[in-house]
């Protein structure tokens, strides 16, 4: 069996009092990181981190390998908390699963950078492919401008042509249909 593999930028062992944690990836990435790092970043682990751990585990490092993210999308959001070389953010493939996983690991920095990045100034780059999938992620994350701000550019074909309208809500993809409906009625009078 060989060895677990580790990410090259997380490796270091924190240094002092503070504990390391391994976070494992779905596919099996380890990536070394600080404990008191982990907790300032995200609510999340501040509080798995706090729950008193079972007799005779080891107290200087814990290992959470039960994460549904892959490699590429934890290193994403370490890379955001730990000050180094943020990752490839230009496009929504790249955004989604970082977003996606920063909601769910309750992380307000990155989520606060990639909200920034998807503002409605910036949202042309992001929606040029199937904006109503970006539609989905403003209805997910109950981000009412993002939501507002893709529903302007996606027609009527890209609703019932996109695979992303299966995954909407019912009642988001009425409000979308409803908002498209008013559009035609207003450009007709």
């Amino acid at each position: 069996m060989p060895p677990p593999q580790y990410h090259p930028d997380f490796t270091e062992v924190p240094v002092g009092p503070d504990t390391s944690v391994t976070l494992v990836s779905r596919d099996g990435m380890r990536f070394l990181v600080s404990a008191n790092v982990l907790k300032a970043a995200s609510e999340l682990f501040a509080t798995t981190l706090s729950l008193p751990q079972p007799p005779g585990t080891c107290s200087t490092e814990t290992i959470i390998d039960n994460l549904d993210e892959d490699a590429q999308t934890i290193e994403g959001l370490l890379r955001m908390i730990t000050a180094k070389e943020l990752p490839r953010l230009d496009t929504l493939e790249a955004v989604e699963p970082l977003l996606l996983a920063a909601d769910k690991w309750a992380m307000p920095g990155p989520t606060s950078i990639m909200k920034t990045l998807l503002r409605k100034t910036n949202i042309a780059p992001f929606a040029s492919n199937d904006p109503l999938r970006l539609y989905w992620l403003g209805c997910r994350l109950g981000w009412d401008e993002l939501r507002k701000s893709a529903s302007k550019i996606c027609s009527i074909t890209q609703i019932f042509s996109s695979p992303w309208s299966q995954r909407l809500a019912s009642t988001d993809l009425l409000r979308l249909l409803e908002l498209h409906r008013t559009r035609r009625a207003l450009n007709k009078t």
